[in-house]
């Protein structure tokens, strides 16, 4: 079944393809390889939020990021045969996860893609609802599509690899890790989870979703606590670092007050990653894909590297592959923001 909203569309069927029937028996042998006994369904305190962030092995969350990365092979440019994989990747991957109070659905949207091009973008978005507060909703947001960029000009160059491991793999891997445990809890709250497409392109997914009017009237009629929005959680090195240091994340927020509980919550369960919430005056010009989000009233913070000390030099190259990332450092990262996420739904940080 499809409804038709002005120039949107929401699909709610998963069976509509022969192809995602088919990603669905790829993916059966590996998407639920984690299981939670009845008790550990509702996390308590904070040793049952590690315990099932600790569910999911290191090598599971690893492969995650591998496979979405070859889903798009040669490159997830806006519009093209990989970009189209990726899509169809995406949406079985997701339909997968169908336990109770799970939807799952995509928004078609008419934009513009390299030179000027007319393109069709499609957001992805996996909810599942609370089962004591529906209504209060938290927004995790990131963006599928790859570009690389003239080093010099810093214009988009249309044509070769685009791996886009860092720009925006890693956010979109540690999504799909999230919803693997997420599918198999009990949650008081709602998650919604919205893969961003057009996001290279002026940002234009994220516009879309904000100014829908499935979102306008979800906005006025619910509690949406705000959105975490994940770019580039792989590259950490030492060397290049100007201030030589591991572990240095940062979180660029648009509303601190919604901040700094996440990341008050991710460094208390996970220590190892240092998440800085960076001084407002010098947001600006790295929030652009939540702009649409503050121009309706929604707090927003981004996590991602520390782009002042250690900007991953790769950003929109074609070297920015798999085996250039951290993954120690992405890994951590995946268990900090996942127990952010829990520790915000359970109200086990304050």
């Amino acid at each position: 079944m499809k409804t038709h909203i002005k120039n949107q569309i929401i699909s709610t069927s998963w069976a509509s393809s022969s192809l995602v029937c088919l990603l669905l028996f790829t993916f059966s042998n590996n998407t639920h390889a984690i299981t939670f006994q009845e008790y550990e369904k509702k996390i308590k305190n904070a040793y049952s939020l590690r315990n099932a962030v600790e569910k999911l092995p290191r090598k599971d969350i690893e492969n995650q990021l591998r496979e979405f990365i070859a889903s798009g092979r040669p490159g997830r440019l806006a519009g093209s045969p990989g970009h189209k994989k990726s899509q169809e990747y995406l949406e079985g991957k997701l339909r997968s996860f169908n336990s109770t109070g799970v939807t799952v659905s995509k928004m078609e949207f008419a934009g513009v893609g390299g030179a000027d091009k007319a393109i069709s973008g499609v957001n992805f978005i996996w909810e599942k609802k609370g089962v004591t507060s529906p209504d209060e909703i938290l927004l995790i947001t990131a963006h599928y599509d790859s570009l690389i960029r003239d080093s010099k000009t810093q214009k988009p160059v249309l044509k070769g690899e685009m791996p886009g491991a860092d720009n925006n793999a890693t956010g979109v891997s540690v999504m799909l890790s999230m919803i693997e445990i997420l599918n198999q809890l009990e949650i008081p709250k709602t998650v919604k989870f919205v893969f961003l497409d057009l996001e290279e392109f002026n940002s234009q997914g994220s516009k879309y979703f904000a100014n829908s009017e499935e979102f306008k009237a979800e906005k006025e009629s619910k509690k949406i606590a705000g959105v975490m929005n994940l770019i580039m959680l792989g590259h950490d090195t030492r060397t290049s670092d100007t201030e030589k240091k591991l572990n240095n994340m940062k979180a660029y927020s648009t509303d601190d007050a919604f901040a700094k509980p996440l990341i008050e919550a991710a460094d208390k369960n996970y220590s190892t990653i240092k998440f800085t919430l960076n001084p407002p005056q010098n947001n600006e010009r790295f929030i652009d894909s939540m702009a649409a989000f503050k121009a309706q009233g929604i707090p927003s913070v981004t996590f991602t590297q520390n782009r002042e000390s250690d900007l991953n030099p790769r950003l929109w190259s074609s070297n920015d592959f798999f085996e250039t990332l951290n993954i120690n450092t992405y890994t951590n990262v995946f268990k900090a923001l996942a127990s952010s996420v829990l520790a915000w739904n359970y109200g086990v940080v304050k």
